[in-house]
């Protein structure tokens, strides 16, 4: 008998599993096939604040980034955080530049520091960029992770502290008992708890259906690129506009082929010399492969804005699942159709950026029965019928 069952070893049920495991709760995490399998271990490690939605979503990262200051220590680990490196999103035209700057001064409610800079700035800060731009959207306290590192340090920290982790196990149904959650049948047996936590990412509405609960939870397809490792190219990270088009605007979009892709370009170096490059959001159900079509747009975006990466070597395409959720928030809390079942899922991009703070707060709901901050809009029951009550 566990305190609580997570399902899902990323680094969402992980960070919760430590935060609980830290509260002396009895854990068991259960992950149908390892640790980092699935979004974390196919993703980049931006942890800026201007690649967030302006509000709720960017005030929960404003104080789950400042979190990132003591990881190291915390988990006794190096996530290879860069702390301000930077983030920078290159802009086309003055279209674009608009957008920008609205978004921009929105985010900027959040008191954060994020301004729009010249052409020449931007050159100056990366001189590899290509001056034929028309400006940049410049955030200096953006930050970038090594989201294995990461995710295998929460874990690791989990375990020191008693959980228990039960890899290459899949949950196929969630236990109930007078309308409660109770636990779980799996590949691997019966296990129960006083409460389930659903942290599966792209998969948590496959899970949360095992329980009788519809939760527009969607996988949305996310591919990547990697390079032969050089030198010091790239300090900050890197998005061109589009990104945050595509992201927070996509109605403003016209074309049907960037539509579909939702082909952008996000690029970084990491501390091995390789750069990771990706930018598409497409909604492919669950179908992992890469796309010539795909490694093409990324390709071209990645050398139409640094033109001396035409000669550099990719040595690796990889791709993932972003969860993805029809308002943009993240799920968590508790479901009220089923008292004892959680939601901690729904991050879509900003998984590893979040994963500090939702870690924290989903322990202390599990614990307290409240949080030190209100997570009400981030409830899972404002997809049920009826509205968060």
């Amino acid at each position: 008998m566990y305190d609580v069952i997570i399902i899902g070893g990323g680094i969402i049920g992980s960070s919760v599993a430590w935060q609980l495991a830290r509260r002396k709760k009895k854990v068991l995490v259960i992950e149908r096939k390892d640790v980092c399998s699935g979004s974390a271990g196919a993703t980049d490690g931006v942890v800026g604040y201007h690649t967030k939605k302006p509000g709720l979503q960017l005030d929960l990262a404003v104080q789950s980034i400042e979190m990132f200051r003591t990881l190291n220590r915390d988990l006794e680990t190096n996530v290879e955080y860069g702390l301000e490196a930077g983030g920078m999103q290159p802009v086309e035209d003055k279209d674009q530049w608009d957008m920008l700057a609205s978004m921009a001064a929105e985010q900027r409610r959040s008191g954060v520091d994020i301004r729009m800079i010249t052409a020449e700035e931007a050159c100056s800060i990366e001189p590899n960029l290509n001056p034929d731009i028309y400006g940049a959207l410049w955030s200096p306290t953006g930050g970038k992770v090594n989201p294995l590192a990461m995710t295998f340090g929460f874990a690791r920290a989990a375990k020191r502290l008693g959980a228990v982790y039960l890899t290459e196990t899949e949950v196929t149904h969630i236990l109930t008992e007078g309308g409660r959650a109770v636990g779980v049948n799996t590949s691997a047996g019966e296990f129960r708890a006083d409460c389930i936590v659903d942290a599966a990412g792209a998969w948590a509405g496959k899970v949360a259906a095992l329980a009788g609960i519809d939760l527009p939870i969607r996988p949305r397809k996310g591919q990547l690129l990697i390079t032969e490792p050089i030198g010091p190219f790239l300090r900050a990270t890197v998005q061109c506009a589009m990104y945050n088009v595509i992201k927070f605007r996509p109605e403003t979009i016209k074309d049907p082929a960037v539509l579909k892709l939702g082909s952008s370009l996000s690029i970084e170096q990491q501390e091995s010399g390789g750069l990771i490059i990706g930018g598409t959001r497409e909604f492919a159900d669950f179908e992992e492969e890469n796309t010539f079509e795909a490694v093409e747009t990324m390709v071209k975006r990645a050398v139409r804005f640094f033109p001396a990466l035409k000669d550099v070597s990719i040595i690796r395409c990889f791709s993932g699942f972003r969860p993805y959720t029809p308002d943009g928030l993240s799920m968590m809390g508790e479901v009220r159709t089923l008292p004892g079942f959680y939601m901690a899922a729904g991050h879509e991009g900003d998984g590893i950026a979040l994963s500090p703070i939702t870690g924290r707060l989903m322990a202390e709901l599990i614990t307290d029965g409240k949080t030190s901050y209100d997570i009400t809009p981030f409830s899972p029951n404002r997809f049920l019928k009826g509205g968060i009550l």
